[in-house]
């Protein structure tokens, strides 16, 4: 079949013509003009007979293929015994089939149990014919916000095979995030090292068989960390106070390690990165009771000491004597010059780098816990505010307060070995206890009892770390196991209302402890006060007694002489009477 030529037709006017007014008439018919035929071409007209032409009288269609998915189907019944076909008739063979039904319908019971049903069933159909199904019921009521559900779930687990416990968990900072994970029994450290098995392994969240990689310090490892900006770097604080850096393309032995005489003197206890234009500089902190800063491309010596001694007297100067013993730092990129230290006396130091003096350094500190302060963040929605944990109890501060917590919670059954805040929930934070539970707390939704907790293991945990993208916690254990939880989704987002509404939190709690704490200080004035106050009344009232004694006896001393004078007037028994009275 050959190509469709489609016909065209053009017709021609002039541009002068356009415009004019028609005009609406009825006329005869008229000749307008009238063009004769042409004889010379009339000449040359003949007829062909006959006329082969192709004409494509349907539409045009083109063949194309595409690929789709094959859909199998296939029928499956069931047999029911009981209440349908009984044993020997065959579900798939007519035969069977209409044998049972012509002896059914030939019984004389059949006939009755008919029309016994007739009743009801015409009852069920008027009643389906006078429901309206597609009726919307309970349109006028107003529709109600639907109830959250938060949901924790544990989507995987990473085992030690030498079951030792969780030291110290870190998210590297790649696209596709890493665990590094360093194992250190920090209780009974001395037994630990008969075990010699002091490696580390960075885990993929998707493969739980086996580590990708695995480092080997030289002792122990309290500490681990990646590098802000080469996840290839891994950073490892050891309990003999010494550093080590591998990169993990070129094997499990440390690239650099530290002089043992320029480190700390006792087990690094925390281990964080500073905001330096190089992102190369990080700082360290031990029971030894000192702060050092390093810079990862020669960690032969520390950059910079400081020692955290805050209760010492006028006579001494700072030192290592009379210092705490770190147990946990914080920093944040918002305040690059500040950090906050957690001591094994559980204090909390606030630390001002800038600051001049040692007093202007360490300016100020919180009496926060009985014991250690295992772990210490300041808070994502304002950096006034930072959370604590120690003992059996979590707390929140406020700057502005140093006399007691603005929010606390009750105390829990097991001891709380770790915290951290909702990366981007504001109002949310995570607590993991010695007895294995998993607690996830919402300040705007429920203020005294979690909203969330799952009994992740039959092991005390020991560390929790969320990610940045709030979904995914990294939560560890006694035993070596690693657990990756998974939040519901809201559980990760925040609400559009959610920072203001704990900043009001924040500035209403922070105004009660002020009115509280001005309160307390002027009952404690007004308790110094009061007995200096009755003791200057009892002493006036003394003197006011004595006085009156002495204005008595000069009255009646000068009511004898005057009675001396008046020359026995008074009789003696009135004299003796009035000196009486």
């Amino acid at each position: 079949m050959g190509s469709y030529l489609k016909s065209t037709y053009e017709y021609t006017k002039l541009r002068k013509k356009f415009g004019r007014q028609p005009l609406f008439q009825n006329v005869p018919a008229h000749i307008i003009d009238s063009i004769n035929p042409d004889y010379e071409l009339q000449k040359q007209y003949t007829l062909r007979n006959p006329v082969h032409q192709q004409v494509q009288a349907t539409l045009p269609q083109a063949e194309h293929e595409s690929n789709t998915k094959q859909i199998v189907k296939h029928e499956q019944g069931i047999n029911h015994t009981e209440g349908g076909w009984p044993r020997d008739v065959h579900l798939y063979n007519e035969e069977h089939i209409l044998r049972h039904r012509r002896r059914v319908q030939h019984d004389e019971n059949y006939v009755h149990s008919v029309l016994n049903l007739k009743p009801s069933i015409e009852h069920l159909i008027d009643q389906n014919n006078a429901i309206d199904m597609y009726q919307s019921y309970f349109t006028s009521m107003q529709p109600q916000a639907p109830v959250e559900k938060y949901n924790v779930q544990i989507a995987n687990v990473f085992r030690d095979p030498y079951h030792r416990p969780i030291s110290s968990i870190a998210w590297t900072t790649e696209k596709n995030s890493k665990l590094i994970t360093s194992y250190c029994d920090k209780t009974y450290s001395i037994e630990s090292d008969k075990n010699l098995q002091n490696v580390c392994y960075i885990w993929d969240i998707n493969r739980q068989t086996s580590p990708i990689y695995q480092f080997v310090p030289e002792t122990s490892c309290w500490q681990v960390i990646g590098s802000p900006i080469r996840p290839d770097i891994v950073t490892a604080g050891l309990k003999n106070g010494i550093i080590n850096i591998f990169d993990i393309r070129l094997g499990s032995k440390p690239v650099s390690s530290s002089s043992i005489y320029n480190s700390h003197f006792g087990p690094i206890t925390a281990l964080l990165y500073t905001h330096t234009r190089t992102n190369t500089e990080f700082f360290t902190g031990s029971l030894d009771g000192q702060c050092l800063w390093w810079d990862e491309r020669n960690i032969s010596q520390p950059v910079d000491k400081l020692p955290m001694s805050v209760r010492f007297s006028a006579k001494e100067k700072p030192n290592l004597s009379n210092s705490e013993g770190v147990s946990s730092l914080q920093f944040d990129k918002g305040l690059p010059t500040k950090f906050l230290c957690g001591t094994e006396s559980g204090l909390v130091i606030n630390a001002n780098r800038m600051g001049r003096s040692h007093s202007e350094i360490l300016n100020s500190y919180w009496e926060a816990h009985t014991g250690p302060v295992r772990a210490v963040y300041r808070s994502p929605c304002t950096l006034r505010m930072f959370i604590t944990c120690g003992d059996w109890s979590v707390k929140v501060w406020s700057e502005e307060i140093r006399t007691a917590p603005i929010i606390f919670t009750k105390p829990y059954r097991y001891q709380i070995t770790d915290v951290a805040w909702a990366p981007l929930r504001y109002s949310c934070y995570m607590v993991v206890s010695a007895g294995g539970v998993f607690y996830y707390w919402d300040l705007l939704r429920k203020y005294k009892q979690p909203v969330a907790n799952l009994n992740v293991s039959n092991h005390g945990l020991t560390k929790v770390i969320p990610h940045l993208e709030g979904e995914s916690i990294a939560v560890g254990d006694n035993n070596g196991s690693l657990f990756l939880l998974h939040l519901s989704e809201n559980m990760v987002l925040s609400g559009p209302n959610d920072k203001q509404l704990m900043h009001q939190i924040y500035d209403r709690e922070t105004r009660r402890e002020h009115i509280l704490d001005a309160r307390i200080k002027e009952l404690r004035l007004k308790t110094r006060i009061e007995p200096t106050i009755a003791a200057a009344h009892n002493i006036t009232d003394i003197e006011n007694l004595d006085d009156l004694e002495k204005e008595t006896e000069d009255y009646f001393k000068i009511v004898r002489e005057e009675i001396s004078l008046m020359d026995g007037i008074f009789t003696t028994s009135q004299l003796q009477s009035l000196s009486v009275s």
